[in-house]
């Protein structure tokens, strides 16, 4: 019964690694009704931890199949629910995103890649770890801010950066 266990839930693994948008999508639907602690990569995840054990115990010890039957359980049911709280819910909190708001530049230091004159535009160039962004800009204080100047950008209005000169003590 474990082999056949086992066998079956690598088989739904090899499935889902070649067709797996569509195998996805209907263990998805079937599991949607069941709640979102049920998803199929947990169950058929548990499945095979129960089949292992199930498979170890009954060669390696000495026990019933009734005791190897309910050490594997606990032992899956302790799988399943390691993978649910340190892998599937700080994997559905995660950002897959590494684009921000032009708001988070807010505080950000960047430097003048187009100058600013005194009451128009100009560019600036901000960098992070993450990326750059060049963005419109103009001036806070409405004073010319000259090109390879540093500035800080001191607010944001209608997706135009509002700088102020930066200087470092």
């Amino acid at each position: 019964m474990y082999w056949w266990l086992l066998w079956g839930s690598l088989g739904i693994a090899l499935i889902s690694l070649f067709l797996g948008n569509i195998f996805d999508g209907i263990l998805d639907s079937l599991f949607d009704s069941i709640g979102d602690l049920f998803n199929p990569l947990l169950v058929f995840g548990t499945l095979a931890v129960v089949a292992g054990s199930g498979v170890l115990w009954s060669k390696y010890s000495e026990l019933s199949e009734i005791y190897v039957l309910l050490i594997s359980l606990l032992i899956g049911l302790g799988a399943y629910l390691l993978i649910y709280y340190f892998l599937v819910i700080p994997m559905s909190n995660a950002e897959s995103s590494t684009s921000i708001s032009v708001h988070d530049l807010k505080g950000k230091v960047g430097e003048v890649i187009t100058t600013i004159p005194a009451t128009g535009m100009g560019e600036v160039l901000i960098q992070s770890p993450s990326g750059s962004w060049n963005e419109i800009a103009a001036s806070f204080d409405k004073e010319e801010i000259k090109q390879g100047k540093k500035v800080l950008v001191v607010e944001i209005k209608e997706q135009i950066l509002y700088v102020s000169e930066f200087n470092e003590f």
